[in-house]
């Protein structure tokens, strides 16, 4: 299992270990961890996962090193948790990871992948339109990223799609987009967390020091896509409607251009007079805090504007039965929480402000929806997402 481990703070991270943990359950499984250099050693289950602190995704030669550590190794299988960020698996979209994968199948080991962002070619140019460098190139983008995936075809056994359903819409877009062999492309629906111990409301807004009667939460690490835009010019006609409401911003702006959009959106709030409508906790938030955030809050809100990934903090968090608020964007979200999930037109935050609006004012469409939310979540746990993960696994060896 190739992917970073905490302490480093990556969404694969977090979904590893959990994924791990069920999977050495199975005693006739042997999983060996090769990860980044800060990663820890995991221990699960009384039981000692052998762990390779090696790959240096700074090191452009790191897929040598690793092709000389698994061909000793030699694995049956070799699972990358991948997503395309070359802040994390190196070059512009992880290219270098497509290297060793390809070098790994040059020399007959199986790989398979599970894409936690699948990106369309049109998604694609919507991103590189956003570096102020790489603007003017953006035209180039769809045609760059075919070939970045026609290599990740060419160095993976099986693709793992990383979605919110099985026989998602998600799958068939990206057959049809990438052309890639329907008997190789499998599914593996995001798990949600168990129940964490949930506080009484009124008892976690005082200890995160709120008055307001209802918090709106926004949780997760800060970057553009998130919608915070779309979040903050909603405030305006929400808090003129509703008085005693709060937005909160809970979570970190990682690198430069999420600090810059942070500051930006900070203006915005000057702008339109919404300080005493809006906070930002802005630092990363450990796990042990994460309920006192959600035990707070009356809604959450997901407005992203664009959607690659099935969401982190939805899947990590929904069974604490919150009511969520989500832009109808992509191709994961309508189908997210088997559609048990409130939806807005994407980009408007008129029909945002007024979803809330709606859901503020009435009591018992929001404990209904939080109960849904919360039965949904029950039934797809880590321990059905590492079966499906077994299932898969024996799929590619029969490839």
């Amino acid at each position: 299992m190739i992917s970073p481990l905490p302490p480093e703070r990556f969404g694969e991270a977090k979904y590893t270990t959990e994924l791990i943990t069920r999977l050495a359950s199975r005693k006739w499984l042997d999983i060996i961890a090769v990860t980044g250099t800060e990663a820890d050693s995991l221990g699960v289950n009384g039981r000692e996962i052998e762990t390779h602190r090696v790959w240096n995704h700074t090191s452009p030669l790191y897929p040598i090193r690793l092709l000389g550590l698994i061909r000793r190794l030699r694995p049956h299988l070799v699972h990358v948790q991948f997503g395309p960020y070359g802040r994390l698996f190196g070059g512009l979209f992880g290219e270098i990871m497509l290297i060793l994968l390809i070098l790994l199948r040059t020399v007959g080991i199986r790989t398979t992948v599970t894409l936690h962002s699948t990106w369309m070619p049109e998604q694609v140019q919507q991103r590189v339109q956003q570096y102020k460098k790489l603007r003017r190139l953006a035209f180039l983008a769809p045609t760059f990223f075919r070939l970045y995936m026609r290599l990740l075809d060419w160095g993976t056994t099986s693709i793992q799609l990383s979605t919110v359903r099985m026989d998602s819409r998600l799958k068939r877009e990206f057959i049809r987009q990438y052309r890639i062999s329907p008997r190789k492309v499998l599914e593996i629906p995001h798990a949600f967390d168990n129940v964490q111990s949930k506080l009484e409301s009124e008892v976690a807004k005082n200890r995160l020091d709120i008055q307001h009667e209802h918090v709106l939460l926004m949780f997760g690490f800060i970057r553009r896509g998130k919608g915070l835009d779309v979040a903050i010019n909603a405030m305006q006609q929400v808090s003129s409607r509703v008085s005693n409401v709060l937005l909160l911003v809970a979570g970190q702006a990682k690198d430069s251009d999420s600090k810059e959009y942070l500051v930006e959106i900070k203006e915005r709030v000057k702008e339109l007079g919404l300080e005493d409508h809006v906070r930002f906790d802005t630092r990363y938030i450990p796990d042990e805090d994460v309920p006192l955030y959600f035990s707070a809050a009356t809604l959450v809100l997901m407005p992203y504007t664009e959607s690659v990934g099935a969401s982190g903090p939805i899947h990590n968090f929904a069974g604490l039965g919150v009511p969520i608020i989500a832009s109808n964007v992509g191709l994961h979200m309508p189908e997210t929480l088997d559609g048990n999930i409130t939806l807005f037109r994407d980009g408007d935050s008129s029909d945002l402000a007024r979803v809330i609006i709606n859901l503020l004012e009435d009591t018992e469409a929001r404990d209904q929806i939080g109960e849904m939310q919360s039965a949904y979540a029950s039934k797809e746990s880590w321990g059905l997402a590492a079966e499906r993960t077994i299932a898969n696994y024996y799929k590619t060896l029969q490839l």
